[in-house]
Parts: structure tokens; sequence; C-alpha cells
């Protein structure tokens, strides 16, 4: 130990190579100057002879201000010998690269809505609205279990439809129309069931809870719009930039519960940028 840490001093003043290289070995240690390669606990290298002849295997078991020290774990090692970082290593290490910090983050997502719904004026046929909206809300996500986690959305949520009776019914008129705006709080419970260094793949179900602050209609009766309910189910990805930040992609199917009056469903497409924390 007294030599590994006598050379760990020397090697400081050395002029700096291009590759990872053996500066002292002892036994089945090694102790490495990583010329500025990054390397992590537990990644495997290979060393090669002049010939290019695989000679040796070898395990970082320790990482500090540059130097690692690795244990022979396969045949045996000389300082001549070249050392490189196996290609299945360099994938883990990249992985982890990309692995968020933490299972907790928080972000922003703008979305875009397709609305659908089905009128039943007094004493008229039913009619048939659709139309187009926008979203914006904030989000919190947590781990819950393993692949399970949950994330909770809040914001301004929208619907907006419209459509053309076959009878005055709609006031008055032909064209009827809706437009609402939501405080809205989704919470959805997801699971992921894709993987990689980038993508995370997951499905989820949960309730949304939409509280009016605007409405407008010639359809409905507004004094009776005060708070909606509905079942979601969504699919999605998070695409991680790095371990600090991902890109939060989601399609939600939103549908309203019937009552007498009226009926409706949404398709929302979210995007955003999430932070991990």
């Amino acid at each position: 130990m007294k030599i590994i840490l006598a050379a760990l001093l020397l090697s400081t003043f050395v002029s700096p190579a291009y590759a990872i290289r053996a500066v002292v070995i002892k036994k089945d240690r090694v102790l490495l100057d990583l010329e500025g390669e990054s390397v992590q606990i537990g990644e495997k290298l290979g060393a090669r002879d002049a010939d290019g002849k695989a000679r040796a295997l070898l395990e970082i078991k320790q990482v500090k201000n540059n130097k690692a020290v690795a244990a022979v774990v396969k045949g045996a090692m000389t300082q001549d010998y070249s050392l490189e970082k196996l290609s299945r290593a360099a994938k883990a290490s990249q992985t982890a690269s990309r692995a968020p910090r933490s299972q907790s983050a928080w972000g922003l997502t703008g979305g875009y809505a397709m609305n659908t719904m089905s009128v039943k004026p007094a004493n008229a046929s039913s009619v048939s609205l659709s139309g187009s909206s926008f979203n914006f809300s904030g989000f919190y996500q947590m781990q819950l279990d393993g692949n399970i986690s949950a994330r909770i959305l809040g914001g301004y949520e929208s619907l907006q439809a419209s459509g053309t009776s076959s009878s005055a019914s709609c006031t008055g008129s032909t064209n009827c129309s809706v437009e609402i705006g939501y405080l809205g709080v989704e919470a959805l419970v997801r699971y992921s069931f894709i993987k990689t260094k980038t993508l995370e793949f997951n499905a989820a179900a949960g309730l949304g809870f939409l509280f009016a602050m605007n409405k407008s209609s010639n359809v409905l009766d507004t004094s009776k719009i005060s708070t909606n309910q509905t079942i979601v189910v969504s699919v999605g990805l998070d695409y991680h930039l790095s371990r600090n930040n991902f890109v939060p992609i989601q399609l939600d199917y939103a549908m309203f519960p019937d009552n007498n009056t009226s009926s409706a469903k949404q398709m929302i497409l979210r995007a955003g940028y999430g932070f991990n924390f």
C-alpha cells in the first residue's frame, strides 16, 4: 500500500499520456493513471501485449483524482501491456451516466387536446360537437416501487367544441358551442415496461379533477358547471437527456362521465421538460 501511495504522488508530476496506463503493480492490484478517461467502480478493463493478444482482465475497485486501483481478475499483468475499456463495461458506464440521480422529478408540460362531445338540449335531439384546445401544467413525479411511479399534474385545462344542430336548439341558433377553462389536477399511477439508457416507456391510469374557472356555451346550462371528474388512461415515454434532465411525452385519453345532458372525451398530447432532484 505504501508503494501504491508513493506512486500515486509521483505520478501527479508525470507528463500526461493518451490512454489508461499501469503505474504500479503489486500482486493482484494495479494502480492506474486514467489520463482523463472516465471509469466506474466495477467496470472491466482488458490488457493486451504488444502483439494485441489478450493477457489479463482487470476490475476497477477504487477511483479518485484521475487515478484508480484495479484488481487482476484473470491472467497476469505487466506495465508494458496496453489497457482498454471493454465494450460491455463502456455501455454499462454510459447507461449509468444517463441514469437519473434521483427517481423524484418535477417539470412543465404543454398539451394539445382533441375534444368530442355529445349534448342533449332540452326537447331536441342530441348534437355532436368537436374541437381542439390547449393545456399547460406543472408536474411532480415520485417512485413508488420498482417500475411503478406516480405522476401528478396541475394547471390550466380547457375544453372547446362546436357543431351544427339540425334545429335551432342552441339558444335559438343552429350553431352550438362549448368553451370551458378549468383549474385541473391529474393523478396517474405509471408502470414502466421498457427501459433503456435514454428511453423509458410507460403505461398509466388515474383520475382527473377539474374546477371550472370560465365557461361559455349556448347549448349547456353553464350555471350547473362547477366541477368535473375524468377517468384517464395514458401511454408515454421519458427521453433522458442526462442524469438530471429529461423530456416527458404523454398521450392521455380522458373520459368525462356521462350525465343526462352531455358526455365528452379528450385525447391530450403532452410534452415538456423535466428535472430529477
